[in-house]
């Protein structure tokens, strides 16, 4: 991992400053949660054998699991697979934290805030606020049952390494 995995605490520590109360809230459950929750994700819902070791290859594995369950993109956000997508969006959003510098974010401005990211964990870039990019698991899930098609997952790194390698060539 570049120096920037290395600066994960700071660029916390600046989101939290930055952060409503119910957004902490959340954040410090959702991460304090996240071993246990992963663990009963893997021993409900993968089958035996999966590659359960947070490689972008797993992704791949996770596409056919996922696709599944899920017929199509309301399926994702159907009460009957809460569960399902909670743990793989905390899956998919650990394989990218663990491939490429970033964190966990969230953000709660309210129930009517417009923002698409609005009450949606997300991965941030370790990267300067003018380099930093968000991407939402649950977007990446939700485009996988829309397209169908294989890689969809593995592609949420992308645009982290994008802010990763922009940053780093403006010497930042």
């Amino acid at each position: 991992m570049s120096e920037y995995g290395n600066h994960t605490e700071a660029y916390l520590a600046e989101d939290r400053a930055n952060m409503t109360e119910p957004a902490r809230a959340f954040l410090d459950a959702w991460l304090s949660s996240m071993d246990t929750e992963l663990d009963r994700w893997r021993t409900v819902f993968l089958p035996a054998g999966f590659p359960y070791d947070f490689t972008l290859g797993s992704l791949d594995a996770l596409e056919p699991v996922a696709l599944e369950r899920l017929p199509d993109q309301a399926a994702v956000a159907a009460e009957h697979n809460a569960d399902f997508t909670s743990g793989a969006v905390r899956y998919i959003g650990e394989v990218a934290r663990r491939s490429v510098p970033s964190r966990w974010g969230y953000q709660d401005r309210g129930e009517d805030h417009p923002s698409p990211y609005n009450r949606v964990p997300v991965l941030r870039s370790n990267t300067p606020l003018d380099f930093m990019r968000a991407v939402a698991p649950e977007f990446r899930l939700r485009l996988l049952a829309r397209d169908r098609e294989p890689g969809i997952l593995r592609k949420i790194v992308t645009p982290l390494l994008r802010a990763v390698e922009e940053a780093r060539d403006a010497g930042l």
